[in-house]
């Protein structure tokens, strides 16, 4: 079978039950604390997930593909305020169009960060923006084509004298690796022990799901 033909329909609260809880706080031993939000949104297709390009001019990742987040600032109450607020100063998406279904395992970074993923489905007529600061545009990729396993490779870049190891998505359109890739490996994971699964998860939803 291929791993990209839905054989069923994906029903989010399944999806819910594969995550983990959010804790408020991550260990501040394990780096600085971050978090992210994996936006998930339905179309008349299926399933997409929310990334951005990181805008051109920006010091660090630069070009980028990621998931829209940040640190965390002092005045973020949880894991998850941090998410949808960086989530909004990027894209412009309103906390309130965002259910959170659960998290990721967190993902350290090369440069010290802890980054927690916060997993949610957004409202389907919403209206995204770009901010110029930070995002140079907003992606909108399908579901499948970026946890198809085949899609999912180990790669490796030497980074002050040391070899790191880090995931690709062979993405048909985009270089998504790193952290990001991680993510995408993660949530792949979960989705594939449901019920169905693989390739079950990916069809346009229906009403009364």
């Amino acid at each position: 079978m291929n791993p990209a033909t839905p054989t069923s329909r994906f029903v989010p609260a399944r999806l819910a039950g594969q995550l983990n809880s959010i804790p408020k706080r991550l260990n501040g031993d394990a780096g600085r604390p971050a978090a992210v939000l994996v936006g998930l949104m339905a179309d008349a297709s299926g399933w997409q997930v929310i990334m951005t390009e990181r805008a051109a001019h920006l010091a660090h990742h630069a070009g980028q593909i990621s998931f829209p987040g940040g640190k965390v600032d002092t005045a973020d109450d949880t894991l998850v305020a941090t998410a949808l607020r960086e989530a909004n100063e990027e894209i412009a998406l309103p906390a309130a169009k965002v259910d959170i279904l659960g998290g990721l395992d967190p993902v350290s970074s090369p440069v010290g960060f802890v980054v927690q993923p916060v997993v949610g489905i957004i409202a389907s007529q919403v209206r995204l923006q770009p901010s110029p600061d930070e995002v140079a545009r907003i992606l909108i990729l399908p579901l499948a084509d970026l946890i198809n396993p085949p899609r999912h490779r180990r790669d490796s870049y030497i980074s002050d004298g040391h070899r790191r190891e880090v995931w690709v998505i062979d993405h048909p359109e985009h270089y998504i690796w790193g952290l990001s890739a991680a993510i995408i490996v993660d949530l792949a994971a979960r989705v594939s022990a449901l019920p169905g699964a693989p390739g079950a998860v990916l069809a346009a939803p229906q009403q009364g799901v």
